[in-house]
Parts: structure tokens; sequence; C-alpha cells
């Protein structure tokens, strides 16, 4: 099937500039101050034109987040994926990537925090869902680092759970605007460095 022509779809186009709208408010007012009548008023439409393509302000958020995550996922993978290199190293990267990719999103926009709050107080199933995946993208690694025989690992899950909760501090959106991206970093690198002794094969 040839998509190279294939007009774009209005319905996609217009949610996406009803996103960008409401992640410039969110930025710059706040989450909670927000509302769907100045969303709507910034993309040039009528309130009850924005419920036909969002239920709530909720949503939005919901989509906004659920864009974040899956963008980090995605640069994870890419990382995992690149089996020519050491599973250390891409653990290593791993790690920075979840940090600087969590610094870049919200050190500088510390308002955004409240739509965080707002997503992990009523659709915990956006966060169980980014979890599931992240956890299984580190086992993925782990694995591919005891077939290496980089690793001894007598749980795999176990090990991917530790881990995951070990650097949960480098994925919080919450705690970017409290330190430098230098001072983050140097934390992340010492406990990539704790995580490396306690995995490799003696």
């Amino acid at each position: 099937m040839n998509t190279e022509n294939t007009p774009p779809d209005p319905t996609e186009e217009t949610r996406m500039t009803i996103l960008a709208a409401a992640s410039q408010r969110f930025t710059q007012f706040g989450y909670n101050k927000t509302t769907m009548a100045e969303i709507a008023e910034d993309c040039d439409m009528s309130a009850a034109n924005l419920y036909r393509f969002f239920k709530n302000k909720l949503d939005i958020g919901a989509n906004l987040a659920c864009g974040c995550l899956s963008t980090e996922l995605l640069e994870t993978r890419e990382i995992i994926q690149q089996k020519d290199r050491p599973a250390a190293d891409r653990l290593h990267d791993v790690v920075l990537q979840i940090l600087h990719y969590t610094h870049g999103q919200w050190a500088n926009n510390p308002r955004m925090n409240e739509m965080v709050n707002a997503i992990c107080d009523a659709r915990m199933d956006i966060v169980d869902d980014y979890k599931r995946n992240q956890h299984d993208l580190m086992v993925e690694l782990l694995e591919d680092g005891i077939r290496r025989g980089e690793f001894s690992i007598a749980n795999v899950h176990d090990t991917a759970e530790a881990i995951l909760s070990a650097i949960t501090a480098f994925s919080m959106p919450l705690l970017m605007p409290l330190y430098s991206v230098e001072i983050f970093e140097k934390r992340a690198k010492s406990v990539v460095r704790l995580l490396l002794n306690g995995l490799k094969k003696r």
C-alpha cells in the first residue's frame, strides 16, 4: 500500500494541536489553573468542539504523559537492542538516558508537576503500564548480559525490580527541579558502579 500521498488525518492533526496548546498552558500557568475553555480558546475552537476530542482535562494530561513515557521507553529500547555492545555499557547508558530525558522534560517545568500528580492520583494504570514495560526491557538487558557471560544473576525478574528501584530517583519528575543535571549525573554514575559490581560474573 502506497502511503506517500496519503493526506494527513485531520482528526489526529487537531488532537496534536490541542495537546500542544495544553502543554503550553500547563507549563505556563499550571495544570490546576488551566481550564478546558482556555485550551479551546488557544486552539481557536469552542469548548464543545474540544470535548469531541478529549473527555476532560485529565484525558488531555493522560495523553501528554503517555507520549512522554512512550518516548522514554523507545529511547531505552534503542539502547538495549544495541547487541554489539557490552551489556554493562548499555546498562550505564540506560540509566543516564532515563535521567537526561526526565531532567530535560521536567527540571525547567515545575508547574507541569501538577499534571504528574493528577495522573498519579487518577490514572495509576498509566504508571503501572510504564513500569511493566520498563521491567520487561530491563529483563531483556540482564538476560543478554547473562548469555554473554558478563552477569551472574540468580533471579532475573527480582534483580530487574531491584535495579529499577535503585534508579527511581533518576526517573521521578517531581525531583528534577531540586538539583542540576550534573549533580544527578554524578549520583547516577555512582549507583551504576554499585549495580555493576553486584551483577558482574566472578
